[in-house]
Order: structure tokens, then C-alpha cells, then sequence
């Protein structure tokens, strides 16, 4: 316990009164500020002594000065082990988020494919959460179009189904994808349970990456086919065997490890700092992901911090994760990683060997990475610029825009766009219909946007709302603002380029109170950090306008299709992304769809060839 002395001596007399109530024990403590925020979560076996070295040291970094500047307390929560208060550090990151503490933007758009053995005729499917469900899962992979090349790899060289659903519905003739030879047809009993489940059995252990493997082995079937006369069976292994080399020629950086491995390099300088994740699947380097940090705390405590976070609740874990350095809790962490996972999970702090050799290549990546960005246009300093030129409080960290997109008021949307430190954060990003605006109302339009996203209890607010238009809409969000109970954060309009008599009168920025707009520099950062933030808006919102018109405007072709009520228009809509989709539909293939019949289907055919020429 701090003396008396030292209270009167510290410079966070607040702080050094509130470590008298801290116990000597095990557990996790959370600095707070005026406001009952969040500052900082941290874990300590002895929460005193934790505590009281914030106090004791007189040479903090400017970082935790700062945040030791806006606390006002300290809370604590006991743990009966260091494991424990491991992960409840990890949890109490998750939900408050702390300001101080290492976050990262993390879109969480990995793709894994799923495969359920527990199903009677297994299919693949894309998800992006995983689940200790007895489920299969491989992945992630770093891009949509990787999941996507390798589920149509699956499809055609093993014939495994990909439909939605999970219980086969009998079918009198097989889906579109029998008849492109992608699906062995299971759902019309074109394959016995026996065969299709060896069908999977190889795409497992293709995923698991023993393509290898799997080569000699269908060699040897194909072998034994050809001996025994059965060249109809051997002429599909050889089929098989060939688009299988062809994939894995494709393949590259090999590996002769199978493990799956996630590989981190950190560079750091200027102020700056970049975590690289090298993604290494089943012995092949698949893809990489780059986690940037403008205000890093110390490597070690960023390498530490990162790790705790990145490997939370849902994200498919490896079976090693190496390390460019060591870190305090490397070994706990493996522990709680492994009970995560529900099997072992080696973290291993720069390894000698062949290991070696991924984590320079994922050190010279994060290097490479962080000169990229230290090369583009610095965010702070636009974010800067905003603050001094609109005279907002702070820098405007947290900027949204809303817009409208509409057509002569039919087929309504409203869009958000959100920027998170300058650059496009799209788990902030929300679609609206419209709902209690009929005709073209622009200025009501937007505020019933503004009153349905702003308006709910303890909603965070951005530090600047944009919002596309002029003088108008700025008044109209301003009052919308004020009927929602939600004023005196900052708005501002940002008005598109125009031509008047003659002149073209570039992009203003219209601000409450002011009754000139503000004309800010053609090259000045804020205003170009404005206009990309505007355009992303606008394009957001046309292209959930043009999904919806054209759903609307198929919805309502179908309404006078005979025999299609509600539920076949709703299972047409979604199998069919047009009606030109379902012209050229045969009938086979739309009596397929649940709910269908042959003669359902003919007569769908004949009234759209009738509507066609203009029945």
C-alpha cells in the first residue's frame, strides 16, 4: 500500500487512493474515466502491485500518461487463477473495447467451408463462424474468390453437393448440377449412400492437404479397374486424377509440414507499427491478412495484446502460431488457446529451423506493408485538417454519412457509410428501406433514416455526421436530430459539384449556423477524406437501390404467372436473379425447385414466352 507521502506526491492522487482498496490477489483490474468508460482492461497475479507500478514509475510512455491522465478509478474483479484471469481480461476487451488497450479493425470476413459428416448425404457450405458443433471445418481462406475456386473444385472433380439444404428432400429428377456433371445427384438416388460418402471421404482428405496422398491412392483404384475390365469406372478416376494434378500444380510454396500455422511478423517505426498474419494451410502459404496500428504501445506489449485479441471466441484456430519474439503469457495463452480449440495449440517464439524461414518471410511482408502506408497520405492528417477547418472538438476519429437513393420515389433506400481513422469500416456500414415516406421526399427520407439509426438508447455517436446534399438536407437531419433527442454532436453537408450560369462551383461544405458555405482547398486532406467518404455512401446506397428494383420489379412480373402464388414467387426469387435467369431456365430444371411440378413448370415456360412477345 502506498503511504501517505506517496499519495500527497503523486501526480494521480485519484488512483493512489483507490489502491488502497486493491487486494494482493489474482485477478483483473479496469481503469475508468469521468464517464464510467472503459479505459483499459489488464490482468495481474498480484492486482496491488500491478496497480501500484503505475504509480511508482515515473518514465510512462505517452500512451498510458494519457490514460492515466483520464482515469478516475479503478475496479477490480478477483480470479481464483492466472488462467482464469487470463480469460476474462480477454473477454472484458471483447465487449467494452477499451480506448487504451491494443484493438484492431478486423472485418471478419474469413471464409471457411463446412462439412457435417453427421448428415446423411454430407454437403459443403460456406460459413464464417466456427463452432465446436462435430462439424468439419477448413479454412480460412484470405479471399472470397480462394473459398470459391475451391468449393467448385470440390464440386467438379468429387461431385460433392452444395445446396442449402440439411435434410435431402427425394426428388423425381436430379438438380441442375447433376446434369453439369458438379453433383453426384444424391437428392434423386443417383448415388448410394455408400458411394457418395467415399465421394466425401477423398474431398476431406484433398482439404486436409493430402492431395498427395490421395493421388496414389486413386491410381491404384484406377489400376484395379483397368484389371478387372471396368473402364467405364476407370475413365472417371482417371478424370478425377487429372483435375486433382491440375490443382495442385496450381499450388504453390509447399510445405513439408501438414500443420496448419499462422505466421505473425511485426515492423515497427516512426511511430507506426504493422502486425502481417501469414496464413499457412495444410503446408501451403494461402494468404496473408495486415493489421495496422497509427498509435502502437511498445512491440512486446502490441505482440501480446494482438495475439490475446486476434485469437478470440469464433475465428478457426491453428494448430501453431509463430512468433517473432517471446511474450509473458506465450504458455497460458497455449492453454486457454487449446481448450479453444478442443485440441492442441503450439505457440512458439521465434523457432530455429525450418520454421525460420516463414517468419522472415512474414517480417519482410510486414515491413513491406508498413512502407506502403508510410508512403500514402497520412489519415491523421486529414483527420487533423477536419478538426481545424470545421473547428470540431477533436479529431474526427469516427466520421458517417448518410444518403438517400431513390427513383421517382419507388423502390426507396437509405444507406450509412462509416470511416474508422480515415479508411472504410464496413461492420459500421447499414441499409435502410424506406418505410414511412411515400413519393419523393428526399428531406424526409433522411430523417426518417437519421430518427431509425440515431434514436435508439445509448447509440454511439460518430464524431463528424456527413450527410450528401446541400443547405436542405443538413436542416433536415439537424431537426431530426433534435426530435430523436440526440443534438449537439457535430453534422456538417457536403454539397457536389454544380454549374450556375455558366460557372461551375465546385464542392461546398454547409455547417449548422453558418449561412455561406464553407469552400475548403481543392487539395486539401479533409476535403478529399470528405469526398471519398460521400462517394462510398452514394455508391452503397445505389447499389442496394438497384438489388431491391430489381427484386420488386421481377416479384411483381411473377404476380400474374399462372399457378404462382407467394411461395413458389418467393423460392423463385431465390434461385433466379432475373427474369431473363428464368427465361432461359429449362423446365426441368425449374420443376427441381421445392414446391414444383413438371406441369408447373411447362405452364411458367409458356406464359413467359407469351409475355416475351408482349402478351
Amino acid at each position: 500500500m502506498l503511504g501517505s507521502q506517496e499519495k500527497s506526491a503523486s501526480p494521480y492522487p485519484v488512483l493512489a487512493e483507490a489502491l488502497k482498496q486493491i487486494p494482493a490477489a489474482c485477478g483483473v483490474y479496469l481503469f475508468k474515466d469521468a464517464g464510467g468508460r472503459v479505459l483499459y482492461v489488464g490482468k495481474a497475479v498480484n492486482l496491488k502491485n500491478r496497480v501500484g507500478s503505475y504509480l511508482k514509475n515515473d518514465k510512462q510512455g505517452p500512451k498510458t500518461a494519457l490514460m492515466l491522465k483520464k482515469a478516475v478509478g479503478v475496479d477490480f474483479l478477483l480470479a481464483p487463477t492466472e488462467r482464469e484471469a487470463l480469460i476474462l481480461e480477454r473477454n472484458l476487451i471483447k465487449e467494452h473495447r477499451p480506448r487504451f488497450n491494443v484493438m484492431f479493425r478486423d472485418d471478419k470476413n474469413f471464409l471457411c467451408l463446412r462439412l457435417d459428416p453427421g448428415e446423411e448425404f454430407p454437403g459443403l457450405r460456406f460459413v464464417r463462424r466456427f463452432s465446436a458443433d462435430g462439424a468439419l471445418y477448413f479454412g480460412p481462406y484470405s479471399s472470397a474468390g480462394m473459398a470459391r475456386e475451391t468449393l467448385k473444385v470440390m464440386k467438379r472433380v468429387f461431385g460433392v453437393r452444395t445446396c442449402k439444404e440439411r435434410r435431402m428432400q427425394t426428388r423425381s429428377r436430379p438438380c441442375l448440377e447433376f446434369q453439369v456433371q458438379q453433383c453426384l445427384g444424391p437428392c434423386a438416388g443417383q448415388v448410394t449412400s455408400e458411394e457418395y460418402r467415399g465421394a466425401v471421404a477423398e474431398a476431406v482428405m484433398f482439404l486436409k492437404g493430402r492431395g498427395r496422398n490421395l493421388l496414389k491412392k486413386l491410381k491404384t483404384e484406377m489400376d484395379q479397374a483397368a484389371a478387372a475390365m471396368d473402364f467405364e469406372k476407370a475413365a472417371v478416376l482417371r478424370d478425377r486424377i487429372q483435375s486433382i494434378q491440375g490443382t495442385l500444380e496450381r499450388q504453390d510454396m509447399a510445405r513439408p509440414s501438414l500443420r496448419d500455422q499462422d505466421v505473425l511478423g511485426l515492423a515497427a517505426g516512426e511511430g507506426r507499427a504493422l502486425v502481417m498474419v501469414l496464413l499457412v494451410r495444410s503446408g501451403l502459404v494461402t494468404g496473408s491478412r495486415e493489421y495496422y496500428f497509427p498509435e502502437p504501445p511498445p512491440p512486446e506489449e502490441l505482440l501480446q495484446g494482438f495475439v490475446k485479441q486476434y485469437y478470440a471466441e469464433g475465428r478457426p484456430l491453428p494448430d501453431e502460431i509463430l512468433l517473432p519474439a517471446d511474450i509473458p503469457d506465450r504458455r497460458l495463452l497455449a492453454e486457454v488457446l487449446s481448450e479453444q480449440k478442443g485440441g492442441p495449440v503450439r505457440l512458439l517464439a521465434a523457432p530455429k529451423g525450418d520454421k525460420t524461414r516463414l517468419l522472415t518471410l512474414a517480417q519482410d511482408n510486414a515491413r513491406a506493408a508498413l512502407e506502403r502506408r508510410r508512403q500514402k497520405r497520412d489519415p491523421a492528417e486529414a483527420l487533423a485538417d477536419l478538426q481545424a477547418r470545421l473547428r470540431l472538438p477533436v479529431p474526427p476519429h469516427r466520421l458517417e454519412c448518410v444518403d438517400i437513393s431513390t427513383l421517382q420515389g419507388s423502390q426507396s433506400v437509405g444507406a450509412l457509410a462509416a470511416f474508422t481513422d480515415g479508411e472504410p469500416d464496413k461492420s459500421g456500414y447499414r441499409r435502410f428501406r424506406i418505410k414511412g415516406v411515400a413519393g419523393q421526399d428526399d428531406y424526409a427520407m433522411l430523417a426518417e433514416v437519421v430518427k431509425r439509426h440515431y434514436g435508439k438508447p445509448d447509440h454511439a455517436r460518430p464524431d463528424l455526421l456527413v450527410v450528401d446534399g446541400g443547405r436542405g438536407q443538413l436542416a433536415a437531419v439537424l431537426e431530426a436530430l433534435k426530435e430523436a433527442g440526440v443534438e449537439n454532436f457535430p453534422v456538417a453537408a457536403l454539397a457536389k459539384e454544380v454549374e450556375k450560369a455558366g460557372q461551375r462551383v465546385r464542392d461546398r461544405v454547409f455547417l449548422p449556423g453558418r449561412k455561406n458555405p464553407l469552400f475548403l482547398p481543392a487539395n486539401s486532406p479533409g476535403l478529399l477524406l470528405l469526398m471519398r467518404l460521400r462517394d462510398e455512401a452514394h455508391r452503397f446506397a445505389i447499389s442496394y437501390h438497384r438489388r431491391r428494383a430489381r427484386k420488386e420489379m421481377l416479384a411483381s412480373a411473377l404476380d400474374a404467372a399462372p399457378g404462382i402464388g407467394p411461395v413458389r414467387k418467393r423460392r423463385l426469387l431465390e434461385h433466379f436473379p432475373n427474369l431473363e435467369a428464368i427465361r432461359a431456365a429449362s423446365a426441368e430444371e425449374l420443376a427441381t425447385l421445392p414446391g414444383f411440378n413438371q406441369k408447373v413448370a411447362e405452364n411458367l415456360k409458356e406464359w413467359l414466352a407469351g409475355a416475351g412477345e408482349g402478351r
